[in-house]
């Protein structure tokens, strides 16, 4: 990633098509809440499969109204199939959709390990409100990604 992705940094506020094609910015989705933002792969990858469906379950308790916390995942599927990948798994928060890399490129994170689908290595990031990066996790191994309890701790901190 680059190296002014740090804690404390501002997240750039990306706009992206989210799963139905209509253009969200993330500001616009964290509004004053802490917000997870999950760089993913796309469906095919079993280490995000898990990761998201293990999110599915942390959702009950993050979600506003609840935990008062948002989440998004980004892949680099077209909003089509990123629709799918969230019905698949059973996500209720949003999926945006970025089949030209804009993130990939802006963040310098090409995967180097699958050159033939061009995705990009996954992190997960904390954001305080206002976009002000808490916490980076680089999954690109499973053992990177956060788990329910690393989240639940980083919460109790950013928040």
């Amino acid at each position: 990633m680059r190296p002014d992705m740090t804690p404390g940094s501002t997240f750039p506020d990306y706009q992206l098509p989210d799963h139905r094609g209509r253009p969200r910015r993330l500001s616009e989705l964290q509004r004053e809440d802490p917000m997870v933002i999950v760089l993913a792969r796309e469906a095919y990858s079993a280490k995000d499969q898990i990761q998201q469906e293990g999110l599915v379950q942390l959702w009950r308790e993050m979600k506003p109204g609840v935990g008062y916390c948002r989440l998004v995942t980004i892949t680099t599927s077209v909003p089509q199939e990123t629709l799918n990948y969230r019905s698949g798994v059973g996500a209720e928060w949003p999926f945006l959709s970025d089949p030209d890399r804009i993130i990939q490129r802006d963040l310098d994170i090409p995967e180097y390990t699958d050159p033939e689908h061009n995705q990009m290595v996954p992190h997960t990031i904390v954001c305080e409100p206002q976009l002000v990066v808490y916490k980076i996790y680089n999954g690109n191994w499973f053992f990177g990604r956060p788990t329910s309890r690393s989240y639940a701790t980083t919460f109790v901190r950013c928040s």
